[in-house]
C-alpha cells in the first residue's frame, strides 16, 4: 500500500485559522462600530471606581498617547514614545563622542553623520510614537496556541523515543536513529485530530492593531499608500471592505476561508487518508466558517494597521471613558508624571496566566508511550512509573505561579531606568522577609553585590523535580545496559553505568545528601560580594612590581546559619565522599590524587577553615568560615571574617532581590591596572608588544574616562503595594 503523503494544505489551513477570529460577525459596513466595554472591577464585576489619587485620564492619555484611544479591555498594549529623543539622550554621553572619535580615525567616517543621513525619515514615521496592541481574546488564544504546541511535543517525543527504543532493541543506535521519519509525530497527530477538532475550531490569533503618529500630512499619505502597496500584493481573491470603529476609520480587504477550502479539496484524497473523512469534513467546515479582515485605518494622527476576524473585534475605544488610559490597573504610570516616558507595556493577567504550560508533563507522557510495547526493549514498568510521576512534580512546582497583570515602563531618571509591575510570581523569591545582608555592599570598593532570599517551600520542590529527573536519566541507562544485545554502542553504555553503579553510585548519593545537609544548615536569606581591595599575591611567574602595586579581587557568598550542626554533618559527608571517589579514581587510572586536610583557625565562636596548599595570604586564601550566626565562603579569610563581624549589624528594610555592579569602581580599578601594566610591562611583555600596548594605552584611558558619567548598573525585585516590581537602573550622572 502506497505510504499516504502529508496534504501540504494542512500546513496552509492553520495559518489561516490563526489569522481569523471566532466572531462570526460580517465586517460592518461604513458608519457601524462596536461599542467599548465599561471598565470593571475584576473582582466584583461592577464599575470600577475612579482614579482618586494621581492622574486623569486625559493626562495619561497626554503621557501615553494612543492609550487614550485603545479599548481598556485589551490584552496587550506596547508602545514606544519620542524613540529619536531617547537617542539623543544617549548620544549626549562622553561615551558616545569617544565612540565617535575612534570611529572616525579608524575608518575616516563620522557615526553621527552617518545615523543623521536617514534620521529625518526615521523620525517622521517612528520618532514620536509606534504602538503594537493585541485586543480582548488574546489570552484565550495563546493558551490554545500553549496546548496545541504542548501536543507537539508530546508527539515529537513519543516519536524519538519510540525510535530510540527500536534502535536500541536492534542493536544499532546510530542506524536506528538516523532512519527516524521525521514527518512521522506530524501524521501520527494528523490522524489523531478529531481529539483537537473543538480547540481548531476555536483557534484565532488575537485582533491585531498597530499604529505610527505622523504629524505631517504629506508623510502621512505616503506612508499610508506603502502599506496599502504592500497589502495589496496578496489581494487576490478578496473583497474590498470598509468601517468604522469608534472614531476611527478603517478600509482593505476580506479574505474569506471558502476561498481557501475549495483550494484544499484538490487534496482531498490524501486528507482523508491521513484525518479520516469525517475529520477532514469538519476541518473544512470550521476553515470556511473563517474569515480574515487585512486594512489600513486612520483616526487623528495616527496611520492604523488592523488584522482580525471581524470589525467588531478591532480595539478601538468609543471615547477618553472607556480607553485603556482610564483604566484603574494603569495606575503605577502616575509615578512617572514628571518623567521623561520611551516605553509602555500593559497586559492583561488573563494573558500571563496564559503563558503557563505544563511541557515537561507533555514531553515526559510522549516518551513514556514511545517506549512501551516496543518489541525487544524489554520491561519498561520502572521508567513508564519514573515517567508518570514528572507531571506531578512539574504542576507543584507550577501551584506556586501567581498571576497578575503586567506593566512596564522605559523612562529616563538620571539614566535609564526599566520598571516591570506585576507579571506574575514564579514562587521561587521570598518578597516578605527583610534582607540581614544589605548593608555589607556598602563597603569600600565593592565592584558586585548581590543580595536575595529564597522560598524554602519553592526550592524543596524543585530539589525533587530535578532528583526525579536525575532518577529517569539513571533508570535509563540501567535499562539500556541490561538489553543482551551485541552493539557497540550498548556496550560502551554498558560499561559506563557499570563502574558508575558499582564504583561512584554510593558516593555520589553522599555527596547529594551532604549538600543537602549544607542546605538544611543555611537560611534562606544569601548574598555574593567581590571587591578589589585585596593584595596581589605572590604568584610564581607575575613580576615584583605588579605584586607589590596590583590589587587582586576577592569573592565571598554569606548566608545566616540555621543549624551548625546540620552543617558540621554536611562537611563530614561531603568530605569522605570525595575522598572515597578520589581514592576510587586512583585505583581506575594509576593516579595519585588525595583529599587535602583542611587546616582551622578559631576566634571566639568563629571558625576558619581552608587548605594550606591553595593558600597565598589570608587575603588570598579560599575557604569557609562558620559562626553560630553566619556561614562565609570565601577567596579570602580576612574577607570572611569582617563579614562575619558586619554582617546584620545594618538595618533589614530591603526585600526580594537586590545586585549593583559599581561600574565607577570597576573603571578605576582598570585604569589603575593598565598604569601597573604600562609601569612594568619589560617584565610580562617582548619589546614589540610592550610598545604597541603604549601606543594604545591614552586610548584606553580615554575611553574609561568617557565612562564617567555612567555610575552603577542596579536591578531591584520586590513587592510594593501588594504588585511585584522590577528595576533595571542605569546610573548616569
Amino acid at each position: 500500500m502506497k505510504k499516504p503523503r502529508f496534504p501540504a494544505a494542512l500546513l496552509v489551513a492553520p495559518l489561516f485559522f490563526l489569522a481569523s477570529c471566532d466572531d462570526k460577525t460580517p465586517p460592518a459596513e461604513s458608519g457601524a462600530g462596536g461599542e467599548a466595554p465599561a471598565t470593571v472591577d475584576p473582582a466584583t464585576g461592577d464599575p470600577a471606581p475612579p482614579v482618586e489619587t494621581g492622574l486623569s485620564a486625559g493626562e495619561r492619555a497626554e503621557m501615553l498617547g494612543f492609550a487614550g484611544h485603545l479599548s481598556a479591555d485589551a490584552d496587550l498594549f506596547m508602545a514606544i514614545y519620542d524613540g529619536t529623543g531617547m537617542v539623543k539622550s544617549l548620544a549626549d554621553l562622553d561615551a558616545w563622542d569617544f565612540i565617535r572619535k575612534v570611529v572616525e580615525q579608524e575608518e575616516g567616517i563620522d557615526p553621527q553623520e552617518q545615523i543623521e543621513g536617514g534620521a529625518a525619515q526615521v523620525e517622521a514615521f517612528l520618532g514620536t510614537e509606534f504602538f503594537l496592541a493585541l485586543g480582548d481574546g488574546s489570552a484565550e488564544q495563546f493558551e490554545s496556541f500553549n496546548t496545541m504546541s504542548s501536543r507537539m511535543s508530546y508527539y515529537q517525543f513519543r516519536m524519538m523515543s519510540a525510535a530510540f527504543a527500536r534502535a536500541a532493541a536492534s542493536g544499532d543506535l546510530e542506524e536506528g536513529m538516523q532512519a527516524m521519519d521525521d514527518e512521522a509525530w506530524l501524521m501520527d497527530m494528523a490522524r489523531d485530530i478529531g481529539d483537537y477538532m473543538p480547540l481548531i475550531e476555536s483557534v484565532a490569533v488575537p485582533p491585531v492593531l498597530a499604529g505610527l503618529r505622523i504629524t505631517d500630512e504629506e508623510q502621512m499619505k505616503v506612508a499610508e499608500q506603502q502599506i496599502r502597496d504592500f497589502l495589496g500584493m496578496a489581494s487576490e481573491g478578496s473583497e474590498p471592505v470598509e468601517f468604522e470603529k469608534g472614531p476611527a476609520t478603517f478600509s482593505g480587504n476580506l479574505y474569506k476561508g471558502e476561498m481557501l477550502a475549495q483550494g484544499m479539496e484538490g487534496e482531498r484524497d490524501e486528507m482523508d487518508q491521513v484525518l479520516g473523512e469525517e475529520n477532514a469534513d469538519k476541518l473544512l467546515a470550521a476553515l470556511r466558517e473563517k474569515q480574515l479582515l487585512a486594512c489600513v485605518g486612520r483616526l487623528d494622527d495616527y496611520l492604523l494597521v488592523y488584522f482580525g476576524g471581524s470589525s467588531d473585534a478591532c480595539p478601538i475605544a468609543d471615547d477618553l471613558s472607556g480607553s485603556l488610559a482610564g483604566d484603574a490597573g494603569i495606575g503605577f504610570i502616575d509615578g512617572f508624571k514628571d518623567t521623561p516616558v520611551h516605553g509602555f507595556v500593559h497586559g492583561s493577567g488573563s494573558l500571563m496566566e496564559s503563558a503557563v504550560s505544563s511541557g515537561l508533563k507533555q514531553i515526559a507522557e510522549g516518551c513514556r508511550d514511545g517506549i512501551q510495547g516496543v518489541e525487544g526493549f524489554g520491561d519498561t514498568r520502572e521508567l513508564v512509573a519514573l515517567l508518570n510521576m514528572v507531571g506531578e512534580r512539574e504542576q507543584a512546582l507550577l501551584d506556586f505561579y501567581e498571576a497578575e497583570p503586567v506593566g512596564a515602563v522605559i523612562s529616563i531618571d538620571q539614566g535609564a531606568r526599566f520598571d516591570l509591575f506585576g507579571g506574575g510570581r514564579s514562587g521561587a523569591t521570598d518578597f516578605e522577609s527583610p534582607h540581614q545582608l544589605e548593608s555589607l555592599g556598602d563597603a569600600e570598593d565593592v565592584l558586585l553585590f548581590a543580595n536575595w532570599a529564597n522560598n524554602p517551600a519553592y526550592e524543596k520542590r524543585a530539589g525533587e523535580l530535578v532528583e526525579l529527573l536525575v532518577e529517569i536519566v539513571y533508570a535509563t541507562a540501567g535499562h539500556l545496559s541490561a538489553l543482551e544485545v551485541e552493539s557497540d554502542d550498548l556496550a560502551q553504555i554498558r560499561g559506563g553505568y557499570q563502574m558508575f553503579d558499582s564504583m561512584f553510585r554510593e558516593d555520589l548519593l553522599k555527596l547529594w545528601k551532604g549538600l543537602g545537609a549544607m542546605e538544611a544548615g543555611l537560611g534562606s536569606e544569601g548574598a555574593f560580594l567581590v571587591d578589589l581591595t585585596a593584595e596581589f599575591p605572590p604568584i610564581p611567574g607575575v613580576p615584583a612590581g605588579i605584586v607589590e602595586e596590583g590589587r587582586f579581587p576577592r569573592m565571598s557568598f554569606v548566608a545566616p546559619v540555621e543549624e551548625r550542626e546540620s552543617l558540621q554533618v554536611s562537611w563530614k559527608q561531603i568530605e569522605e565522599a570525595v575522598a572515597a571517589m578520589l581514592a576510587t579514581a586512583n585505583e581506575m587510572g594509576d593516579l595519585d590524587l588525595h583529599m587535602l586536610k583542611p587546616t582551622n583557625s578559631q576566634k571566639d565562636d568563629i571558625v576558619t577553615w581552608y587548605f594550606d596548599a591553595l593558600a597565598f595570604s589570608d587575603d588570598v586564601k579560599p575557604s569557609v568560615t562558620v559562626s553560630d550566626d553566619w556561614f562565609v565562603a570565601s577567596t579570602s579569610k580576612n574577607q570572611a571574617l569582617d563579614l562575619v563581624e558586619r554582617a546584620g549589624s545594618g538595618e533589614a528594610g530591603r526585600t526580594g532581590l537586590w545586585a549593583k555592579l559599581d561600574l565607577e569602581v570597576l573603571r578605576k580599578y582598570l585604569e589603575e591596572s593598565l598604569k601597573v601594566v604600562e609601569k612594568n610591562g619589560g617584565d610580562v611583555m617582548g619589546e614589540g608588544e610592550l610598545e604597541q600596548f603604549r601606543e594604545m594605552l591614552p586610548v584606553a584611558l580615554e575611553g574609561l574616562a568617557s565612562l564617567e558619567q555612567v555610575k552603577a548598573v542596579t536591578v531591584h525585585e520586590r513587592v510594593e503595594d501588594g504588585v511585584r516590581r522590577a528595576t533595571l537602573h542605569f546610573h548616569v550622572e
